[in-house]
């Protein structure tokens, strides 16, 4: 198999907005090529990742119909509001944990200087198990209180800014100062 074949095949299997980032990279010869062999692929009735059919035919955990998750089944306009003033890389390591559904909508709405960002520090391998649970359990929390009502929600704020309780903070860290004794 050629290796624009391969890479074809490969482009196939990922998400739409995946597909479009990674065809955008390439000079447009390769691309010409590459759309023409995708294209070959949805005649021959290979199904794209993404599509409903795929999601449709996954099996579903202990085959029962999986519980909500807010932060599985967040929308990418929500997370925005809500990550706003969080840095780029606790944001970069949560979009790492897993291949999230929003994660492109998401990314979509990221200016490009802020998608270049969480390009730049995006960690190389797994996030260690107690910064991802802390990462999901942190964000599932203020989802969960975002959709309790304005009085409960925890709204997003920049750094040094105040909140709605009126303490300051810096989203999940706590900027500690260190005062200097000489």
């Amino acid at each position: 198999m050629s290796g624009h074949r391969q890479a074809a095949v490969a482009l196939h299997a990922l998400a739409a907005t995946d597909r479009s980032l990674v065809m955008a990279e390439l000079p447009a010869a390769d691309r010409a090529t590459l759309q023409d062999y995708l294209a070959e692929l949805d005649e021959l009735g290979f199904v794209a990742a993404g599509s409903a059919a795929v999601a449709s035919a996954l099996p579903r955990p202990g085959g029962r119909d999986v519980e909500p998750d807010p932060l599985r089944d967040a929308s990418s306009p929500d997370l925005d509001r809500l990550l706003a003033g969080e840095s780029a890389v606790l944001v970069a390591q949560l979009l790492s944990l897993q291949p999230w559904a929003w994660r492109g909508a998401y990314l979509a709405l990221q200016t490009p200087a802020r998608r270049e960002q969480l390009r730049a520090v995006a960690p190389d391998g797994a996030v260690a198990p107690a910064r991802a649970a802390f990462l999901e359990g942190a964000v599932r929390a203020r989802l969960a209180a975002a959709d309790a009502g304005p009085g409960a929600a925890v709204a997003p704020h920049a750094p040094g800014s105040l909140r709605a309780d009126g303490r300051r903070g810096a989203g999940w860290l706590r900027l500690v100062r260190i005062a200097w004794t000489r």
